[in-house]
């Protein structure tokens, strides 16, 4: 990251201001290397030049937020994102459900993944994912089957990732009669 400031400094030296593309492929840089003080001030620094992000932008700022263990700031940005106009997306939705999966807060990450639904957003077989993982990991495998159950009730297909946390679960709490079943399915 560090030519990559070398080469905004020298945008702004030129008298070229860095625009929204400019500011999210930065935020995005950082986030990816796991700078989320420097996305955040990345962030900072192109709302207050009066540029408005774009959801891309959003997402990655979020994502670098949940990355390091601070869903709930990311849930402000979540809300703030709505809150200024921007409908948040399936990413926006997924970045903050992992956020919160690997927090372990679950009441909130169950109460996100219900007001999916009401915002239009429809769940896909990532977002199942991460919640049966989320239950999986902490051996709450009655919570992760319930989401397997309503996953496939809403008609979205399993897929080879599916299976393999549910198998890999059964096998960690001795389980292999269930995570037999589950493979032959």
């Amino acid at each position: 990251m560090d030519n990559a400031e070398l080469f905004l400094r020298m945008m702004v030296d030129n008298g070229v201001p860095p625009d929204k593309v400019t500011y999210t492929s930065m935020i995005h840089g950082y986030s990816t290397l796991g700078g989320w003080k420097e996305a955040t001030k990345k962030f900072r620094e192109m709302t207050s030049r009066g540029l408005i992000p774009g959801i891309i932008t959003w997402n990655s700022f979020m994502d670098s937020l949940c990355k390091h263990g601070r869903s709930k700031e990311a849930a402000e940005i979540f809300h703030s994102m709505s809150a200024k106009g921007h409908k948040p997306d399936i990413i926006s939705y997924t970045t903050l459900l992992h956020g919160y999966a690997n927090e372990g807060s679950f009441p909130d990450m169950m109460s996100l993944f219900k007001s999916m639904e009401g915002n239009g957003i429809v769940a896909n077989c990532q977002v199942f994912n991460i919640l049966i993982d989320a239950y999986a990991k902490r051996g709450m495998m009655d919570e992760a089957m319930l989401i397997f159950t309503e996953m496939l009730g809403q008609g979205v297909n399993p897929s080879v990732i599916t299976y393999s946390i549910v198998i890999a679960a059964l096998c960690r709490m001795g389980r292999l009669a269930d995570a037999m079943d589950t493979f032959s399915q």
